[in-house]
C-alpha cells in the first residue's frame, strides 16, 4: 500500500502542478489568489521583443576626439552601461543597448512606437565635465550664414575632470564654509578615488582662478577658487530650485558619461515579423507535436500514450515558467534543488517548486521577453522534450526482450538510460550557457527558452512519464508486452 500511495501523492502533485500551470498560461498571466483568502495578486504578461510588437531604433554615436585609442573601448562600454541604467530608471520594457562597431551604441525600445517619446525615455543623458580659464583668448568661428560665434567652451583648457569620475550626486543646500560656489539650493558632487586626487591637484593650482562646470558643453557655474578641495566634493551652483536640483542630481547619477554622445538615427520599427509570423510559428509548432504524438502512440503504444500525457504537462509548465520568468538566483537556487531531486531523493524537487514559487511571490523572477528566436527554441525544445522517453523506451524493449518482467524492466530501463539523458542534456545546457553568455540578443533569446525546455523535459520525463508508468503497470491488462511494443521471446 505505502508504494501505491506515495505514487497516488505524486500524482496528485503532478495534476496540481499541471493544473496551475494550465491556469497562469490561459489566464494570460494573471494570478489572483484572494479567491483563496491569500493575499496575492499580480500579472504576468508575455513580453515581445521588438521583432515581435515592433518599436523605436536609435543610434548614437560616441565622440573620442579626446580619449586615447586605448580607453576607447572601455568608454565605449562604460557609455553602453550608463544608457542602460538610465533607460532602465524610466521602466522602459526589456531595452536592448548593444554597442555596435568602434563607436556606436544601438538602443532597441519595444513596444515605443513614436520616437520623440523614445528619445524622452532616454533624455539628454548629461555629459559633465570641469575646465579651467585658458591663457589663450578664445577664437571665433564664421557659420555658413556669415554669422560670428564663440563656442562655449572656447578659452577653457581640459583638466581631465569629467563624469566619468563621478560617484554620487546629490541636491543640498549650501554649507556655510565657502568652497568653489554660492547659493542657497547646490548640487553637490562627490567624486571616486580617482577624481578626488584629480580635483585636489586642479583646486591646488587653481587658487585664486576660475573653474568651469560644463554640462552638455554648457557652463553652469563658473566659481573661483578660494583654496584647495581634497575631500572629493564639488558644488554646483545656478539659482536652483529645489526640484531643478534634485532632477540635475538624478540625471548625473543616472548617466554622467564619461564621453559624449550624438544621436544620428532614429526611426519606429515595425512589427517585421509580427502577427502573421507568430500565427505561422505557432501553426508550425502545433504540427511537429502532432507528428511527435502520433510517432510515439503508434511506434511505442502505451508507453508511448503516457509519453503523451508528459509531454502536454511539460508544453504548459514550459510556457508558465516562459511567462512568470527566471532569474539568476532562481537559476541556481531551483537549478542545485531540481538535480538533486533527480539524482538523490525527490523531496529535493519539492524544494526545487518551493523555492521557484517564493522567489515568484517575491519578484525574484523576471517574464522573459520573448522574440522569433525565442519561439524557435521553444519549438525545438518540445522535439528534444521526448528524446529522453525514447531512450527508456528503447532500453525498457530490450530488458522485456530479455526476459524480465515488465515492472522490473521499466525500472531498469529507467535507471539505465539515466546516465545517457543525464549527459546529453548537460552537454546541451553548456551549449545554451555558452550561447547566452556570448551571442547576441536574438541568440541569448532562443538560449533561455531552449534552457527551460531541457530542464523541464528531464523532469517529465524522467518523473511524470515514470510516475504514470508504475501507477498503470498494477493493472495486468496494461502491463502486457504487446503494449509495449515488443513481443516476448519464447
Amino acid at each position: 500500500m505505502r508504494p501505491k500511495l506515495a505514487l497516488l501523492f505524486a500524482l496528485g502533485g503532478i495534476i496540481l502542478l499541471a493544473l496551475g500551470a494550465g491556469y497562469i498560461v490561459f489566464s494570460k498571466g494573471h494570478i489572483d489568489l484572494n479567491k483563496l483568502k491569500i493575499h496575492y495578486s499580480k500579472n504576468f504578461p508575455i513580453k515581445l521583443g521588438l521583432d515581435l510588437q515592433g518599436g523605436s531604433h536609435l543610434v548614437y554615436k560616441a565622440d573620442f576626439k579626446d580619449i586615447s585609442d586605448a580607453d576607447k573601448s572601455q568608454a565605449l562600454v562604460a557609455v553602453r552601461d550608463t544608457i542602460e541604467r538610465r533607460v532602465n530608471s524610466f521602466g522602459v520594457a526589456e531595452p536592448q543597448v548593444l554597442v555596435e562597431g568602434q563607436d556606436r551604441i544601438i538602443v532597441e525600445l519595444p513596444g515605443i512606437k513614436n520616437v520623440k517619446d523614445a528619445i524622452d525615455q532616454i533624455g539628454q543623458t548629461p555629459f559633465l565635465e570641469f575646465r579651467t580659464k585658458s591663457d589663450k583668448e578664445p577664437e571665433a568661428t564664421v557659420g555658413a550664414d556669415g554669422k560670428v560665434s564663440i563656442n562655449a567652451t572656447a578659452g577653457w583648457d581640459k583638466t581631465g575632470l569629467s563624469g566619468k569620475q563621478l560617484k554620487r550626486a546629490t541636491a543640498d543646500l549650501q554649507q556655510s564654509r565657502g568652497s568653489i560656489g554660492g547659493g542657497d539650493v547646490v548640487v553637490r558632487l562627490e567624486f571616486n578615488d580617482e577624481g578626488k586626487k584629480l580635483f585636489g591637484d586642479i583646486t591646488s593650482k587653481s587658487v585664486g582662478k576660475q573653474i568651469a562646470i560644463f554640462l552638455d558643453n554648457n557652463i553652469i557655474s563658473a566659481p573661483t577658487v578660494q583654496t584647495a578641495i581634497t575631500d572629493g566634493t564639488a558644488i554646483i551652483t545656478g539659482n536652483f530650485t529645489i526640484d531643478q536640483a534634485k532632477q540635475l542630481a538624478t540625471r548625473l547619477n543616472s548617466g554622467a558619461l564619461p564621453v559624449p554622445i550624438e544621436l544620428i538615427s532614429e526611426q519606429t520599427v515595425g512589427a517585421t515579423l509580427g502577427k502573421e509570423s507568430v500565427h505561422k510559428s505557432l501553426i508550425a509548432g502545433m504540427l511537429g507535436l502532432l507528428l511527435i504524438i502520433l510517432f510515439m502512440i503508434m511506434y511505442y503504444r502505451f508507453p508511448g500514450l503516457l509519453a503523451v500525457l508528459a509531454l502536454g504537462v511539460y508544453v504548459v509548465v514550459s510556457l508558465a515558467v516562459i511567462q512568470i520568468g527566471i532569474s539568476l538566483t532562481a537559476v541556481i537556487l531551483v537549478g542545485i534543488f531540481f538535480f538533486l531531486g533527480l539524482t538523490v531523493s525527490g523531496y529535493f524537487g519539492l524544494l526545487a517548486f518551493a523555492s521557484y514559487m517564493l522567489l515568484m511571490f517575491l519578484g525574484g523572477v523576471q517574464p522573459v521577453t520573448l522574440t522569433l528566436a525565442g519561439i524557435a527554441g521553444f519549438i525545438l525544445s518540445v522535439g528534444m522534450a521526448v528524446d529522453a522517453n525514447i531512450l527508456i523506451f528503447e532500453r525498457t524493449k530490450e530488458e522485456i526482450r530479455a526476459g524480465k518482467d515488465i515492472a522490473r524492466a521499466v525500472n531498469d530501463g529507467f535507471d539505465r538510460a539515466w546516465l545517457s539523458i543525464r549527459d546529453s542534456n548537460m552537454s546541451s545546457l553548456i551549449t545554451t550557457l555558452i550561447l547566452y553568455m556570448f551571442g547576441s540578443p536574438s541568440i541569448r533569446g532562443f538560449a533561455i527558452t531552449l534552457g527551460i525546455g531541457i530542464l523541464i523535459s528531464m523532469f517529465t520525463a524522467i518523473s511524470v512519464t515514470r510516475t504514470l508508468l508504475r501507477l498503470f503497470l498494477t493493472n495486468k491488462v496494461l502491463s502486457h508486452p504487446w503494449l509495449f511494443g515488443v513481443a516476448r521471446k519464447t
